[in-house]
């Protein structure tokens, strides 16, 4: 230690050492400060941190129980076209979707033996008319006898039955439209045969298209003949077509328990075609003038209806009793008034008192 001392070592390497310890505790006691307060001002954010929500006004209205019952949309009539006569196809004149008239025609079958058929009656037919006009004269003139001119006027009318035989089989190998209606299938080819027994088109009248379901005999008080019902296709879509009840069968089917009620559809448009799945909603039961919320504003708690409503930026938990309910609204009996902010969205989370901030979006 001497020598160190006198070289001037130890008062140097002393000097250092404490410099160094100096600068190392001045850095702990930086480090936590810091690290003491940072974790302070977290608590403090997390304590202070306000929940986002947003709010309804809770409002008078109306509200309805519906009956949801499925059907398919079908035309008033539907029809196959079958051939008179049994014969090949010649011509075929309408294809899948045209529309076509009544007592237009819809196939030529080969008709030669038809043909000649009619003309051969309209050839005896006019022979025998010329046979009564030589023969009423000579009746006329007391030179026929009577039974004989009866005869030729039998002959006449019996030719007049074969013209009308002939012109019947001709007509047959003409197959027309029985009504106004679209072409919606077709089953034979040109060329091929065809007989009364097998279909060639599937015509349907799409003039007027109804709905038929089927009912319970003990919700039969809620139908009256005239009764609106609302109508969705079954594809998600929001739009809403109107139909009108027109009959309801009096007996009820042994195979469903059920009475057959049947719709006609009001609105008509491009966007709905007979063959489609719809959904039928009918008013069973309406409420009118009371609170009315959300549904999803509320919140089970075990089973039980909760709602939150903001006052003064706190969420407040309310027990509430509910009346009629639809797919997105529900009838509020006791819990909560009118003009109170109810929470729709972002109250999953709260708990009673929790700290809320309004916002206009919740991602």
């Amino acid at each position: 230690m001497f020598n160190l001392y006198r070289k001037g070592r130890w008062s140097h390497s002393l000097t250092t050492f404490f410099v160094f310890v100096f600068i190392f505790a001045s850095l702990l006691i930086h480090n936590g400060c810091e690290v003491k307060i940072g974790q302070n001002r977290n608590k403090d954010e997390k304590k202070d941190l306000a929940a986002p929500i947003i709010t309804e006004l809770v409002s008078r209205g109306d509200i309805s129980r519906y009956l949801r019952l499925n059907s398919i949309l079908k035309p008033i009539r539907e029809v196959s076209v079958f051939a008179q006569s049994a014969g090949n196809i010649l011509e075929i004149k309408v294809e899948e979707g045209d529309l076509v008239q009544k007592g237009q025609v819809l196939v030529i079958l080969e008709n030669i033996d038809q043909d000649l058929a009619l003309k051969r009656s309209v050839a005896r037919l006019e022979r025998e008319r010329n046979n009564l006009d030589r023969a009423k004269e000579l009746f006329s003139q007391n030179m026929l006898p009577e039974d004989e001119y009866q005869q030729i006027q039998l002959a006449v009318r019996d030719c007049e039955l074969q013209l009308n035989q002939a012109e019947l089989a001709f007509s047959r190998t003409q197959i027309v439209a029985p009504f106004k209606g679209i072409i919606t299938e077709r089953f034979a080819n040109p060329g091929s045969r065809v007989d009364p027994a097998r279909p060639i088109f599937s015509l349907v009248d799409d003039s007027e298209i109804h709905l038929e379901v089927w009912i319970n005999e003990n919700e039969l008080n809620n139908f009256q003949i005239g009764q609106l019902a609302d109508v969705r296709k079954s594809t998600n879509s929001d739009v809403e077509y109107k139909a009108e009840l027109i009959r309801i069968s009096p007996i009820v089917d042994p195979t469903y328990g059920k009475m057959k009620a049947t719709f006609k559809l009001l609105d008509r448009s491009k966007n709905i075609k007979p063959g489609q799945l719809v959904e039928l909603f009918i008013v069973m039961e309406t409420h009118s003038n009371v609170l009315v919320i959300p549904k999803r504003a509320l919140v089970y708690e075990s089973g039980i209806p909760v709602v939150y409503i903001n006052q003064d930026s706190l969420a407040f938990r309310r027990l509430v009793h509910l009346g009629l309910e639809t797919g997105s609204s529900a009838e509020i009996i006791g819990g909560i008034s009118e003009n109170e902010l109810v929470i729709v969205d972002g109250q999953s989370t709260l708990r009673d008192s929790s700290k809320v901030k309004h916002v206009s979006s919740i991602n």
